[in-house]
């Protein structure tokens, strides 16, 4: 009995734990089959089908005039399946070596991936070398590339792509969607080699990205950039920023800073400096604006009727003291006029007179005229400024704001108040974008000057510009270096001190300015310069009135302004415009011959070192091409090349048949009316 007893419970033991085994691998088989069945068919799919993608070319960025700006070109991008290397394996050496690539960096990941690039936007020439070698499993397909044909010129406001031709800032980020088009998206199978091949043909074609024109001109925009950077320069500046506007419009001709970059070149984005030079300081830096600030006083005081440009202010020799602050002067004034405060750029009859508009008012008018909130043009990354709400003024605040300090603004907020005065008195906003068109000519944004609001009427603007005329053509006036010889200026200089970042407090460091409009009678541009931390003098009558100048200068002869005051004899120092006499009229002198602008660089793609002279064929001929045409043909060859001027090509060097030696390097000279010869 008792042995019976025993087997029987060892049946049931056994029995039991049968069933433990039956139900766990029953729970295993429904966790794989139904809860996570579908997960694991997922992950099956994506080992054996992937959708792939065609990229269109990103669509072209001109400037008003239709000139080039920005354009794709497809070059080659090599890569490898090393699965399929078999014996070529230990060749992959000659590869790296041929594409100038370490191939010690990239030996990891050809150890575990199906497949790896190489070398993306490869040279024509590298691709050559490669398929020379030989070598199983390595293989190429084009790409578009992004090309800035003028190398660095309007970069921050252009932007730049990465490399899969995604836009990273600037106008290529904030229209990334229409300007990279519409993909193609088709599906591949793979074996069990991982070998892709296509389900079946596919019949379109990607959609290439829309076309956008600008309101920059690349002539005003070359000038600009040329003046400011040579004026950082003579004042030894850390940096500086310059935007001309169209009064009428709100039009953006030009924006520039100072440092700049180039975003043909990608070798740079690992420089640590990289980060500050492609940042638009124009746009995103609020800067406390000194002393332009009093023609917003100025327009706000005539405009509520609380001071005459006739009325006289004790400016207290130097030093008005307020409760525990003390206001000072850069040169003591006793009585001023108001038209003098503004003239001499006083701060203490500036402060008397945001007195007599008190807190409310005075706020009131800064948000009419655009301050604390963003101007709305088209870019990313635009700051609003700093503008306290004005109840927590106190009237040490009121005092200051009146001369530009405690307030901080940005350049392009700037230069459109003042467009609002040139105007005649309404808010214009500012845009960049005239049109954007789809590939099928199908026109998707459309831009039209908008008026913001009038923010003062007609009189107040003319009696305004009047104090403004008077700063730089009157003896005395602060902005007496902005004045040309064939038009009337009206403007303001600024000389701020800088807060400090670390204590927020102000710092020895200082930023000049001078804001400004001409023709002053019949305004056709508004012109902001500001420089950063100037090493010599820190006034902007001094280190940013001349930059103004000569921006004004070259802004009107290439908008073919005629002269509105006949030339005087020039004093020293002073760049006088070439003029020419015409039917008892002064108008600008068309120079036959001028100087060439300096080259804007284009780097395609490194050259690489050729070790030894080694005899070319002869330099092809370009001539007569469009930019477009040199571009995609001198990449194909593998030249690194210099653009100077816009339209077709006129001029090469070297000249077509030149025998070549060593690296190549071309410069081209376009100009606008297409020849008749093409090669």
């Amino acid at each position: 009995m008792r042995l019976q007893r025993g087997r029987r419970a060892r049946v049931v033991v056994i029995a039991a734990l049968l069933t433990v085994c039956f139900l766990l691998l029953l729970g295993r088989a429904i966790d794989l089959a139904v809860l996570r069945g579908p997960e694991f068919a997922r992950q099956a799919a994506r080992q054996h089908h992937e959708e792939l993608a065609l990229v269109p070319h990103r669509g072209e960025i001109v400037d008003r005039n239709g000139d080039l700006l920005a354009l794709s070109l497809d070059v080659p991008s090599i890569y490898v399946r090393p699965k399929e290397l078999g014996d070529d394996r230990s060749r992959l050496a000659d590869v790296g070596r041929a594409l100038h690539v370490p191939m010690a960096r990239l030996q990891p990941r050809i150890a575990r991936e199906p497949f790896v690039w190489l070398k993306r936007q490869a040279l024509p020439r590298e691709l050559s070398s490669v398929i020379d070698l030989r070598v199983s499993g390595v293989g190429h397909l084009d790409e578009p590339r992004r090309v800035y044909p003028h190398g660095d010129l309007a970069a921050h406001v252009l932007g730049f792509v990465g490399m899969d031709a995604q836009g990273l800032s600037g106008l290529e980020r904030r229209f990334d969607h229409e300007i990279r088009g519409e993909p193609v998206r088709f599906a591949v199978d793979r074996d069990a080699r991982g070998r892709e091949f296509m389900r079946g043909a596919f019949a379109d074609q990607p959609t290439q990205g829309s076309r956008v024109e600008l309101t920059l001109d690349e002539k005003i925009q070359a000038a600009t950039e040329r003046e400011l950077a040579a004026g950082v320069a003579n004042a030894k500046a850390v940096g500086g920023a310059a935007v001309v506007l169209d009064p009428t419009t709100g039009e953006v001709l030009a924006l520039a800073n100072v440092p700049t970059f180039n975003p043909n070149d990608r070798g740079d984005w690992g420089n640590p400096r990289h980060k500050d030079r492609i940042r638009n300081h124009a746009i995103s830096d609020p800067y406390e604006p000194g002393s332009t600030f009093k023609a917003i006083l100025a327009a706000s005081a005539l405009e509520d009727h609380v001071v005459t440009p006739t009325e006289r202010f004790f400016c207290e020799n130097g030093a008005y003291h307020v409760g525990k602050w003390t206001i000072h002067d850069s040169h003591p004034h006793g009585w001023l006029s108001f038209a003098e405060v503004v003239q001499f750029s006083s701060n203490i009859g500036a402060s008397k007179v945001g007195d007599r508009l008190g807190r409310e008012r005075y706020y009131a008018w800064l948000r009419r005229f655009g301050f604390g909130q963003r101007s709305g043009v088209e870019l990313p990354d635009e700051s609003p400024g700093i503008l306290r709400d004005g109840k927590t003024w106190a009237r040490i605040d009121v005092l200051t704001h009146s001369f530009g300090q405690g307030v901080s603004v940005t350049p392009v907020q700037m230069v459109a108040a003042y467009a609002a005065i040139a105007n005649g008195g309404t808010l214009m906003r500012p845009y960049l974008v005239r049109r954007i068109t789809a590939a099928n000519g199908e026109v998707s944004l459309e831009r039209e000057p908008e008026a913001v609001r009038r923010v003062i009427s007609q009189h107040t603007a003319e009696v305004t510009t009047e104090l403004l005329r008077r700063v730089v053509e009157e003896k005395g006036g602060t902005g007496s270096q902005a004045r040309l010889d064939d038009f009337m200026v009206a403007g303001k200089t600024g000389t701020a001190q800088k807060v400090d970042a670390r204590t927020h407090g102000y710092s020895a460091k200082r930023i000049g300015s001078f804001v400004g409009f001409v023709p002053a009678d019949h305004p056709r541009a508004v012109i902001l310069v500001l420089i950063d931390e100037p090493g010599t003098s820190s006034y902007g009558g001094v280190v940013a009135a001349p930059v103004f100048r000569n921006i004004a200068a070259a802004t009107m002869a290439l908008m073919h302004v005629q002269p509105t005051v006949r030339p005087a004899t020039t004093p020293v120092g002073r760049r006088k415009l070439p003029v020419q006499a015409g039917r008892g009229k002064v108008v600008p002198a068309v120079d036959k011959n001028p100087p060439p602008a300096p080259a804007p660089h284009v780097e395609l793609a490194a050259v690489p070192p050729v070790e030894g002279p080694v005899l070319e064929p002869g330099t092809p001929s370009f001539l007569g091409l469009s930019l477009r045409e040199a571009l995609t043909r001198a990449h194909a060859d593998g030249w690194t090349v210099d653009v100077r001027g816009t339209g077709w090509v006129a001029e090469q060097s070297p000249p077509p048949g030149t025998p070549l030696v060593g690296d190549r390097r071309l410069a081209l000279e376009l100009r606008p009316d297409q020849p008749t010869a093409r090669p």
